[in-house]
């Protein structure tokens, strides 16, 4: 199984969590690919206190990110620090990843083990991930590390788009789904 992950520092946690919890109760070895600076963070978490046999299941790659080349300040591969507007940037740099996540796949997974991944886990911010694990065959799977009541907001949201719909002169809509009252 593989994940990417975007580089939201509060999203990395809980997905080496999950990637400790799916090898433990599957005995699956798990990759997780992400920027330079973020694997270099995950790593540092990764091997503490841990079992050395969940560590040796989890492999952390990189895939190659240059925050410079999409004017963001240097050695930024992270939110922390940044502006609104640059979060917007990251947003969108983070799909200039694609490239490298399709090449791993085919040279270092499917070349080696014959198959592409069984699953590709990635952040709720990457949904382009969903896309590339289904253009291999895999199971695409994304993961909110959000509370429930955000990600259901979130989905009601972009799912029924009521803001183009039903906005208020003063900009408020209620989601599908959500009393009047949450506004």
């Amino acid at each position: 199984m593989d994940h990417h992950g975007f580089k939201l520092r509060a999203h990395l946690i809980p997905f080496l969590e999950l990637a400790k919890r799916i090898h433990q109760s599957t005995g699956f070895v798990v990759t997780i690919l992400n920027t330079p600076l973020n694997i270099k963070y995950l790593r540092s978490k990764l091997h503490g206190n841990e079992d050395a046999a969940i560590t040796a299941n989890i492999r952390l790659v990189e895939l190659p990110f240059c925050s410079s080349d999409h004017g963001l300040p240097p050695n930024v591969e992270s939110t922390r620090s940044l502006s609104l507007h640059q979060f917007i940037d990251l947003f969108h740099a983070s799909a200039t990843l694609e490239p490298a996540l399709r090449e791993f796949i085919k040279d270092q997974v499917v070349a080696k083990e014959g198959r592409p991944p069984l699953c590709i886990v990635s952040d709720v911010f990457c949904g382009w991930a969903v896309h590339v694990a289904r253009s291999f065959g895999s199971v695409g799977v994304t993961f909110s590390t959000c509370g429930a009541y955000g990600t259901a907001a979130y989905i009601s949201i972009w799912e029924g788009l009521p803001h183009r719909h039903s906005a208020t002169q003063d900009g408020y809509f209620t989601p599908p789904g959500f009393p009047e009252s949450h506004q």
